[in-house]
This record gives C-alpha cells, structure tokens and sequence, in this order.
C-alpha cells in the first residue's frame, strides 16, 4: 500500500468517524429536540428550551454531516478540505463558547465537556494535516511521473 492510500485510508476512516458522531447529536437535536435539551450531559445547564433553535442547530449539524459523508465517499482532496473547514469552523466556535460559560458547572462536568469538543477539534486540524501530506503525496508523485515520462 502506498503512502497516499494509506493516508486516504486514515483520512476516510477520519471522515466517518467525525460524521458518525455529529450524525448521532444532530438527529437527536432534530428529531428529539426536546429529550435532547432533557437529557444530554450539560445541556440542562444552558438557557431555557427553545425547541426552534435546537432543532435548527440539529438541521444545520445534519448539514455538515451531509458534507462529512459525501468527502469520506469521494476522497476527494478539495471536498474533504472543504467539509473539515466547514466543520472545523462549527466545532471551534461551539468549544469556544463552552469553555467561557462554565459558570453553573461542576468540575467533572466542565472537563467532560472541554475534553470532548476538545477532541473535536483536534481530530478535524488532524484530519486537515493528513489532507495537506496527501496533497502534498500526490504532487511529488506527479513530478516524478512526468520527470521519468520526458526521458
């Protein structure tokens, strides 16, 4: 297995992985808004429900799910950089948001949460470094081909 395929592999398996999750917490907030906002970790600490807002939150996390699905099927390196800006951006300012409201928090429940949409974070920058050595793969792949093709 080349390199390139071994990090479309890493990259797919990645893809999937932060869709899977998002795909479980958005249709909850879609679907269920209200079990959502009744029973999810921390949720209950937030402002009053609103059911209108939750369940567009829940249909815009359907969204980059969409785009999450459709980056790990194509493997396509400007899809995927695309779908991990998108959900890079999502998951960044919504950890930034979290961890500057911990004020009705205990401990364990503020580390669960910064830990969790820490990760987040870390696996999309992660996942975007491998789309970068793949880029990067195939671009040194392709001068070579074409170097030994004029010969």
């Amino acid at each position: 297995m080349t390199t390139v395929q071994s990090l479309k592999k890493w990259l797919r398996i990645g893809l999937f992985t932060l869709a899977g999750l998002q795909t479980f917490v958005s249709l909850w907030q879609y679907v269920f808004s209200r079990s959502f906002y009744d029973n999810f970790p921390t949720v209950k600490l937030d402002p009053p429900y609103n059911q209108h807002l939750v369940s567009d939150v829940g249909g815009l996390g359907l969204a980059l799910c969409a785009t999450l699905y459709i980056a790990a099927v194509m493997l396509d390196n400007k899809v995927a950089l695309t779908a991990l800006v998108g959900y890079l951006v999502y998951v960044s300012t919504h950890f930034l948001f979290h961890v500057t409201h911990f004020d009705n928090f205990s401990l364990l429940e503020a580390l669960g949460v910064g830990t969790g949409l820490g990760i987040e974070v870390v696996l999309a920058l992660l996942l975007l470094y491998v789309v970068r050595l793949i880029q990067r793969a195939e671009t040194a792949a392709g001068a070579v081909g074409s170097a030994t093709a004029g010969r």
